[in-house]
């Protein structure tokens, strides 16, 4: 009798463990139909800039693992962007530049506007070695020099102009480890955002050699600053050929990614190009420190880009004016540094119950839908919070506040938008907004007051010397006064880990790297430390990511603990009949 009753206890243990599993499979079901949007997102298309192409790609994926959404994104050109959103051959667009730039052949028949979504640094690439054969990465450049090698006068990495810019390369005139090797210059083929980037700083840096070469490399000059590089399409319509050289050993390409990965082959020493930081990041390989105008040579990283931006205006439709960044007299803002930018549809009448207006297109009721405005609308409040979070380590600089609000009004013009609240520490795990980062300051935007450089939050010149402090532009953004002056100093840098840095800075783990500022000295060299990457992931993750993988974990428990309490209860009935009698 007592074999038999023990052999129905573990039956009613099964039933008991089948019915725990329902009603766990039934609260799990109820508790991810509420974290998963209603209903399917809609199909959205988008195309354009190589700049932000490599976040955008991050953005796309990760909103559809946590949120659903169906986003097509295809990395080309800024160029392409602009076409395809005008042509309504996409739901949005990607681009650095805007309409207004004259660079796009077709202008959009519906009202648009801009939606800042990174900020980045234009870097230069090379792939070069030593006299030794060693790598060689820690090359310096200025604009002069940038705007000689692209133009083909400059032929060889060890040109004088080269050496005088890196003394820690060529001590002296007997010693040089830059070797006398030919400089492949590596440009853009098509119609890009990185173009009309480089030539307009070279345009600021050096008109008089960009404004000759163009008048010499064609019969029909190109309006600067161009999307179209100026390298010419028949050498024999040079004027002056003898005074471009290097011109025949110009190599094109199409698109960031390609550039890059020909600068990274084993058989392409010696060449250079320029792409957002990030490919080089990508590919492993160094990027040219900047010469800027306070005489300091920097690296694009997360923060010397922030600093330059500071000297950014921002207009009312959100457009940027680059001249204040290109000339920033902070030590070390990288001047080689921009926005880029979404465009998309916009509702004049939305608009206009905020006060301001479209960026452009025809005054005519916006035509999107709203199920993609609001899908849209959720993408575009993630990638300005949550998505800023590993900017840094990727190569990008992650978006500030100012700039945050204005994309989450932005939001709010679009049919089906659903506008975030005001970005708060709380709902928004942007590393500027949260305060994981130290804001070095934020660029002016017209109509917005404040902005510009801060006396508490600026980062400090590193040599000492330049500017500091000061207010930033009002209503209407055209003030870009940095204000106040500090001691004279060193164009190389205090010898301090902390000296120049601000008492929050320090608190917050900044020091002076080779007269960089950064979060803390990397061991290996990176922009962001190893530490920083393990707060960037979890602040990427959040609530709903660990919603999914909490629930994904229950179903693999639900899954694989029946078989195992089964098997266990068979063991036991097994072992309790074997002690019954002969």
């Amino acid at each position: 009798m007592s074999t038999v009753n023990s052999a129905d206890r573990p039956a009613r243990w099964v039933r008991a463990a089948a019915v725990t599993a329902v009603l766990l499979v039934v609260l799990g079901a109820s508790q991810l139909w509420g974290a998963l949007p209603a209903g399917a997102s809609p199909n959205m298309q988008s195309t354009g800039s190589s700049f932000a192409g490599a976040a955008i790609q991050e953005w796309v994926g990760t909103s559809n693992t946590l949120f659903g959404l169906n986003i097509n994104w295809q990395v080309q050109s800024s160029i392409i962007g602009l076409n395809q959103f005008a042509t309504n051959q996409v739901d949005f667009g990607a681009s650095d530049i805007p309409y207004s730039s004259g660079q796009a052949q077709s202008s959009p028949n519906q009202p648009y506007q801009y939606f800042p979504d990174v900020a980045g640094g234009l870097a230069f690439m090379f792939n070069l070695n030593g006299q030794d054969g060693s790598q060689i990465t820690n090359l310096n450049l200025d604009a002069t020099v940038i705007s000689k090698i692209f133009l083909g006068k400059i032929t060889t990495w060890n040109d004088p102009a080269i050496r005088a810019l890196n003394p820690a390369l060529c001590p002296s005139a007997n010693q040089c480890d830059l070797p006398n090797q030919p400089i492949i210059p590596v440009y853009r083929s098509e119609p890009s955002g990185e173009n009309y980037l480089l030539s307009d700083y070279l345009l600021h840096q050096d008109p008089a050699d960009i404004n000759t070469a163009n008048t010499d490399f064609s019969r029909s000059p190109l309006a600067l600053p161009s999307a179209t590089w100026l390298y010419p399409s028949d050498l024999g319509q040079v004027n002056n050929p003898n005074n471009y050289p290097n011109l025949g050993k110009f190599v094109p390409q199409v698109g960031s990614d390609n550039a890059a990965n020909y600068v990274a082959s084993a058989a392409s020493v010696g060449s250079i190009t320029y792409v957002e930081t990030a490919y080089a990041i990508n590919h492993h390989f160094p990027v040219a420190s900047l010469v800027n105008a306070h005489g300091s040579a920097v690296q694009p990283s997360s923060v010397n880009v922030a600093t330059a931006l500071e000297a950014a205006v921002l207009h009312a439709d959100l457009t940027q004016d680059l001249t204040g960044v290109y000339t920033n007299p902070l030590a070390n803002a990288y001047p080689l540094s921009a926005y880029s930018y979404l465009v998309a549809a916009c509702s004049p009448t939305l608009a206009a119950g905020q006060h301001t207006a479209c960026a452009g297109g025809p005054n005519i009721a916006s035509p999107f839908p709203t199920s993609k405005g609001q899908a849209l609308g959720q993408f575009v409040a993630y990638l300005a919070c949550a998505g800023q979070a590993r900017m840094s380590f990727l190569g990008y600089s992650p978006l500030p506040p100012v700039l945050v609000q204005e994309d989450f009004l932005a939001v709010g013009r679009m049919n089906g938008g659903v506008q975030p609240p005001p970005p708060t520490a709380a709902n928004c795990k942007n590393p500027y907004v949260d305060g994981t980062t130290v804001l070095p300051g934020a660029p002016v935007v017209a109509g917005v007051a404040g902005g510009g450089v801060t006396a508490t939050t600026a980062v400090a010149n590193v040599g000492g010397g330049g500017a500091g402090g000061g207010a930033g532009g009002g209503a209407g953004g055209t003030s870009t006064s940095n204000g106040g002056s500090g001691s004279s100093g060193s164009n190389t840098g205090s010898d301090s880990a902390t000296a120049g840095l601000a008492a929050d800075q320090i608190a917050e783990g900044y020091t002076i790297v080779n007269g960089q500022v950064v979060r803390k000295a990397c061991p290996d060299g990176r922009f962001i430390c190893g530490s920083d990457l393990a707060a960037a992931t979890k602040s990427v993750i959040g609530p709903s990511g660990l919603l999914y993988i909490g629930w994904a974990l229950l179903f693999l428990a639900l899954v694989l603990g029946p078989p195992l309490i089964a098997t266990r209860i068979k063991r036991r009935r097994a072992g309790i009949v074997g002690e019954g009698p002969a």
